[in-house]
């Protein structure tokens, strides 16, 4: 009996909604293929989850320490598998899992925990296997030929694009953006002339009200945009021939569709990927971005546009993503059910 796919994740305005949206990647791989259900908490942002999708719920009382006591209770393990994304998901939490009987696949970026998991996936193109505790029989798949990326993005990756000059800027600072980047980062793009469109995407946690009266003020120029699905979240980069934006998920995305990215990180599950990026020469170094104010975007643009080659850095994008992502990740979580 093929088993059924429990995908697991929380995401919030303080925690971000990216571990939610790598595993929509991994349910739009499975979904013609496996049964499945997607599993989140009470205390969750959970209306970003698909309508289309399976979902339960988990009681706001059940804690990180109950959760596998209660996965027991309403799913077998004889007939789930479980992919887990989130730092709550620590070691221990991989001992209890495996302990109830489940195949485990975790998704990670931070290479610091001990593996108990069956599988760990981790897209970061700096993390090799010497980075990893792991027990003899986890088996690891790392970097970006495991990207979390969904059908429409991978499809992207394998067009060739090229990038004259720069007149269209896209930003984007993921679901809660804590420091206010998104709207620091539009600040400072309103001061070179040269970009004849802002394009900025917010996540559903977005909760600073001052980009809206940039947009109010810039109609001309500014654009928002908020909750976009997937299609639309590709045409409207496509729109565009530069962009800002951190080293989480939407970069990837952004390195599918190609164009030169400044970008940075502020939080630690971000750094390694960062690292990974700017080692493959794939994007413009922006640092540690926790700090930064207006002055630190303007620096980083005028550096940024003394250089007139793109197009190799473009060449690095598209060299990190081939056609078969799909067909692995699709092969790796078969192999457990």
């Amino acid at each position: 009996m093929t088993k059924k796919v429990i995908f697991r994740a929380d995401g919030s305005s303080t925690a971000g909604l990216g571990h939610l949206y790598r595993l929509f990647s991994l349910v739009e791989t499975v979904k013609n293929t496996l049964e499945f259900v997607f599993i989140t908490h009470e205390t969750s942002t959970n209306s970003v989850i698909p309508e289309e999708y399976n979902t339960v719920i988990i009681p706001k009382e059940i804690n990180t320490l109950d959760e596998a006591d209660w996965l027991q209770a309403n799913f077998s393990s004889k007939e789930y598998i479980i992919i887990a994304d989130g730092y709550q998901f620590t070691s221990s939490y991989q001992k209890q899992i495996k302990s109830k009987g489940y195949s485990l696949i975790y998704i990670d970026d931070l290479a610091k925990e001990h593996i108990y998991a069956d599988v760990v996936i981790n897209h970061s193109p700096y993390i090799q296997e010497k980075h990893y505790k792991k027990e003899v029989y986890s088996k690891l798949a790392l970097g970006t030929k495991f990207a979390l990326l969904r059908p429409l993005f991978l499809k992207a990756a394998k067009k060739n694009r090229a990038v004259k000059e720069l007149d269209s800027a896209f930003v984007c600072f993921g679901g809660a953006d804590p420091f206010h980047l998104t709207l620091k980062a539009v600040q400072a793009l309103l001061l070179f002339e040269n970009f004849k469109s802002i394009h900025v995407v917010l996540g559903a946690a977005y909760l600073d009200e001052e980009i809206f009266n940039l947009e109010e003020k810039y109609g001309r120029k500014i654009k928002i945009y908020r909750n976009l699905s997937e299609k639309k979240l590709i045409e409207t980069m496509e729109q565009c021939n530069f962009a800002i934006a951190p080293a989480s998920t939407i970069l990837y995305e952004l390195c599918c569709v190609q164009m030169p990215i400044f970008s940075g990180f502020y939080v630690d599950n971000q750094e390694l990927i960062y690292k990974g990026f700017l080692n493959h020469k794939a994007i413009f170094e922006g640092g540690n971005m926790e700090n930064y104010q207006v002055s630190d975007f303007v620096n980083g643009l005028k550096i940024i546009f003394e250089n007139k080659e793109f197009n190799s850095q473009l060449e690095a994008q598209k060299i990190l993503f081939d056609d078969k992502i799909t067909k692995r990740h699709l092969d790796l979580i078969k192999s457990l059910c």
